[in-house]
């Protein structure tokens, strides 16, 4: 099925390898020799166009603060007018204007282009915002031109998106879809065969919700703390893509660049919104929200979001009375490093901060 008038999927594929300027495989066994990177039997989805030397400079992250966005008592609310002006402040903090920004990330964005909006729900107590995923699809409609049919709301499994709230009500019928629908049932898109061959011994499979269902996406995390990661943003969102997390935590500061250098992971993620209207500082993914930011950051460079999250983690700490604790563990860290020599990004960023 062809994705852009007169463009294969295939086409479609390459041409965003060389607009990402992905890793090449090689260059990511080279910088990872002991992680097994080594992809034999590759389809072409999987093949790349050259190496990306680290890349210097600082790359632009806009950050915003609205105090209005939460109300705190009696309980948790966050203030979905206030969601959407925040959102376009992020958004136009990273170009000219907004529609200038989605001819920066989306250059071959065409009437057939589909859009997936990757969001996270495993912690039904701190997951991505539905207001804030709300708000993202009505910009997109205004100021992108893209249908309803042509956005998809998406995580690993849809029990845990309708626990969260992400239904097609919620969000003006636009579709929600899991990888799978839930543990006991595995009908859904399910995960492709694999196409990348082998990542520290283990065979990853891929999302087809990524692969097959949609052509780019908008990575919308959230701001937590993890015992293994440190911190996850961007990068770590992207274990909600593969069907084998689990067997990527205990090497995860060496896997998790080989595993988003993933060429149809790392071309298709373009853009990156962090939400930490409410966020975890101390505990590990699943606890509840210890702290609410009432932020959003955003950034066309993963790494740089996720340089950016480790240092508002380690803000929060110092300035939520948990400096006991100290900052976040820099052994934890090092897949930061590891992603900048793949060429995945910068660690140096730019920051553009607004408050309304």
């Amino acid at each position: 099925m062809s994705h852009l008038p007169g463009k294969t999927r295939r086409d479609f594929l390459r041409d965003a390898a060389g607009i990402a300027g992905a890793a090449s495989l090689s260059g990511v066994a080279g910088c990872f020799p002991d992680v097994g990177g080594k992809w034999p039997q590759m389809t072409e989805a999987c093949l790349d166009t050259g190496g990306t030397p680290p890349l210097t400079g600082a790359s632009r992250v806009c950050e915003v603060f609205c105090d209005a966005s939460v109300v705190t008592k009696p309980r948790y609310e966050l203030q979905a007018p206030q969601v959407r002006p925040m959102l376009e402040a992020a958004l136009g903090g990273l170009a000219a204007s907004i529609p200038n920004l989605w001819k920066q990330v989306f250059p071959e964005y065409g009437a057939a282009t589909r859009i997936g909006l990757k969001v996270n729900c495993l912690n039904s107590s701190c997951p991505t915002s539905v207001p804030l995923v709300k708000a993202l699809i009505d910009v997109l409609q205004e100021t992108l031109g893209v249908g309803r049919d042509r956005i998809l709301v998406w995580d690993r499994r849809s029990d845990e998106l309708e626990r969260c709230g992400f239904t097609p009500d919620a969000l003006g019928g636009v579709p929600v879809q899991g990888t799978i629908n839930s543990l006991e049932d595995s009908g859904g898109p399910g995960y492709g065969e694999p196409i990348c061959g082998a990542v520290a011994g283990k065979t990853p499979r891929l999302s087809r919700i990524l692969t097959d269902l949609t052509d780019v996406t908008i990575n919308l995390p959230v701001l937590k703390t993890h015992g293994v990661s440190g911190v996850t943003a961007a990068f770590k969102n992207i274990y909600g893509i593969i069907d084998n997390p689990a067997d990527y935590h205990d090497n995860l500061v060496r896997t998790l660049p080989v595993l988003y250098a993933l060429p149809p992971i790392r071309n298709s993620l373009r853009l990156h919104i962090l939400d930490a209207f409410r966020a975890i500082c101390t505990g590990g993914t699943s606890d509840p929200p210890d702290t609410v930011p009432k932020m959003l950051a955003a950034s066309a460079d993963p790494l740089a979001l996720d340089s950016y999250s480790l240092e508002l983690v380690n803000k929060l700490r110092a300035d939520k009375n948990m400096a006991k604790l100290g900052p976040v563990d820099s052994a934890l860290t090092g897949w930061l490093e590891g992603s900048h020599k793949l060429g995945l990004g910068t660690l140096a960023f730019e920051k553009v901060q607004q408050t309304l």
